[in-house]
């Protein structure tokens, strides 16, 4: 089962993602806040989430500052931030106070729930418009380095620049019409080659390596 803690200000947004990720028999909502002051002041906590889905506009403390202070307690705890804000300022900060993904409020439900479970999995799901934005951030303080032959493979060529348009693993799998599976394999292998552990590691070596 993955566990889940919700915090998220609107009630309806709450409680019709409760209902949805309740949905899936390997998901367990475990609670629901409207503010993150209340689940801090939980702590320690009894029951340890897998993953916290995090509003980032919050009242009182933002889900920012509530993400760096979960993960200071609970380092094993994924934080995807769930959110309608698209600026750079707002998506750099989430990351870097530890939020493991970050994707758009208007998600297909479906595809939040594979991202949950990717997550869950050790990937680091972030919505394409939001990968591109992270880019262009990156390409205003980007360095300047000598550039690294990889040994990418043809195929694992291909995955690197869906990846770095920012498609999903389905569309990178629609693409070149290859299972999910093995787009993930390649991602892995990619990953390994590059000496990364997410796709924000991933895309600020690119832009720092000038990969691309």
């Amino acid at each position: 089962m993955i566990r889940i803690v919700i915090i998220e200000d609107v009630e309806e947004v709450r409680q019709g993602l409760r209902y949805l990720l309740s949905l899936d028999p390997q998901i367990e909502v475990l609670k629901t806040f409207s503010s993150a002051e209340p689940f801090l002041e939980s702590f320690p906590l009894l029951t340890i989430p897998d993953i916290v889905l995090m509003d980032i506009g919050l009242p009182g403390i933002n889900g920012i500052e509530a993400t760096s202070r979960i993960i200071e307690k609970y380092p094993e705890t994924s934080i995807l931030m769930l959110t309608i804000f698209e600026e750079e300022d707002k998506i750099l900060s989430a990351i870097q106070a530890g939020a493991t993904g970050y994707i758009l409020k208007n998600t297909d439900p479906g595809e939040l729930v594979a991202q949950i479970k990717s997550i869950n999995s050790g990937g680091s799901p972030i919505s394409p418009s939001i990968a591109r934005k992270i880019l262009k951030e990156f390409r205003k303080e980007k360095l300047y380095k000598e550039k690294r032959d990889y040994n990418l493979t043809p195929r694992e060529k291909d995955i690197f620049k869906g990846i770095v348009e920012g498609l999903t693993y389905r569309e990178i799998s629609k693409r070149y019409n290859i299972a999910s599976s093995t787009v993930k394999k390649h991602i892995l292998h990619i990953y390994q080659k590059l000496e990364v552990n997410s796709k924000v590691e991933f895309i600020k070596k690119v832009l720092e390596e000038e990969l691309i």
